[in-house]
């Protein structure tokens, strides 16, 4: 019941803020047409919008029971409902993004130009500048057919900007390669290599094709051990099993490690660990495994989803118990915001995933658009404080949005004696 009242109360307030999105939009979009459509033509148009706007609602709509009947993974229903509504409801926010910004711009210059009018003096002659009648209605149509292709190639922008981002990143997975120095490393631990997956999303973005195209690069990695840090399913049941089917490739000489994400508890915490564990993959929800590797001991930590308030599974005293102290130890969260708790409990290693490294952020040479940074303290890479190391996964799922201008990653480290 509280899980019905928790979604209840989230898509109440999400369709509220995207309804009121859409409301400006739709009254800007008026004042564009009135503006620049002869009136012959502005009832066409505004048809034509609303039928856009009704079409676009309707298919977002469609994607919760595709997804709750499991049907989102269908060639059909991916090319119908599920990317359609995806990106419409990317082009929503984004244009509502766009329009903000122009606002903005139009109140600082509206602003500055009152203030340069007052501290300039007027003049009071009789005699005004020059008129040009007979220009008027030639500058008028010129503006107007400015406004209008103006108008045209930012409604372009917004549409085609989603899809063309998507389809240049979002299945362009990256290996990154980092090497990890520890201040006395046992020479057992040399070299040893970590495979890291992240926030996979099973789900309407990632099907099993895709999944097995991911794993399918992690085993190719040869790594001693594999590690998934956190959201293996997006939010329903239904998408448990293409991910069980899909995972049973993962193999590693030490083994596969896991923990829980949030959106694992959304969808069913207690399964996603069952169907991982049938795939022999040791989940360590506030658990460790204390491995030998060529005499020397490695304990791998693991500690379930870090939310907030009820939504807080995680027991690192739990997880750390009875631990090896003389044992590297390597923690796994799905969040990275545990990393103080992890320095003070001797954590040498804490890697992590959530953040998706923004998903829709942009990081050009000397300018960083990415508002991720202004939401986490860590919020991608590698991080190294006190002699401890967190990594931040950025993953290689999407969430929300079909959207992905953060390059999906699968990271493979390298354990090094400093």
């Amino acid at each position: 019941m509280d899980k019905v009242l928790t979604f209840a109360a989230f898509f109440l307030i999400s369709a509220t803020l995207f309804g009121l999105m859409q409301w400006r939009l739709v009254r800007f979009t008026i004042s564009w047409v009135t503006g620049t459509a002869q009136p012959s033509h502005r009832r066409r148009w505004r048809r034509a919008g609303m039928a856009v706007l009704i079409l676009g609602n309707l298919v977002l709509l469609l994607r919760l029971p595709a997804g709750q009947l499991g049907l989102y993974a269908h060639p059909l229903v991916q090319a119908l409902i599920v990317y359609p509504g995806g990106f419409f409801f990317a082009s929503m926010v984004f244009g509502f993004l766009l329009l903000s910004v122009r606002d903005l711009v139009s109140l600082v210059m509206g602003a500055s130009r009152r203030v340069l009018r007052k501290h300039t003096p007027r003049d009071h002659s009789p005699h005004g500048p020059p008129r040009e009648e007979g220009r008027r209605g030639v500058v008028d149509l010129n503006r107007r057919r400015f406004l209008r292709s103006a108008g045209i190639v930012a409604a372009g922008s917004v549409v085609t900007l989603p899809v063309v981002s998507s389809a240049a990143t979002a299945r362009d997975y990256q290996v990154n390669r980092v090497p990890l120095r520890f201040e006395n490393l046992p020479a057992g631990l040399e070299g040893l290599t970590l495979a890291q997956v992240s926030d996979i999303h099973s789900g309407i973005y990632m099907t099993e094709r895709n999944m097995r195209e991911i794993f399918e690069i992690v085993q190719s990695l040869d790594a001693d051990i594999i590690v998934l840090t956190g959201d293996q399913v997006d939010s329903v049941e239904a998408e448990i099993e293409p991910m069980w089917r899909a995972i049973a490739m993962l193999r590693a000489e030490y083994g596969v490690f896991g923990v829980l994400g949030n959106h694992d508890h959304y969808a069913n915490g207690p399964k996603v660990s069952a169907a991982m564990e049938q795939r022999h993959i040791t989940m360590l929800n506030n658990a460790h495994r204390t491995l030998t590797i060529d005499g020397a001991p490695l304990s791998i930590v693991g500690i379930d989803d870090a939310g907030a308030g009820a939504r807080n599974y995680a027991r690192l005293a739990e997880a750390t118990a009875g631990i090896d102290r003389e044992s590297l130890t390597i923690l796994l969260s799905h969040r990275p915001t545990v990393f103080p708790a992890a320095k003070k409990a001797g954590m040498a290693l804490t890697l992590a995933g959530h953040t998706h490294g923004g998903q829709v952020g942009l990081e050009l040479p000397g300018i960083n658009l990415n508002p991720v940074y202004l939401v986490y303290d860590y919020a991608r890479g590698l991080y190294t404080e006190q002699d401890k190391h967190l990594y931040v996964n950025v993953g290689v799922g999407m969430v929300g949005v079909p959207i992905r201008l953060v390059r999906p990653e699968i990271a493979l480290f390298t354990l090094t004696a400093a």
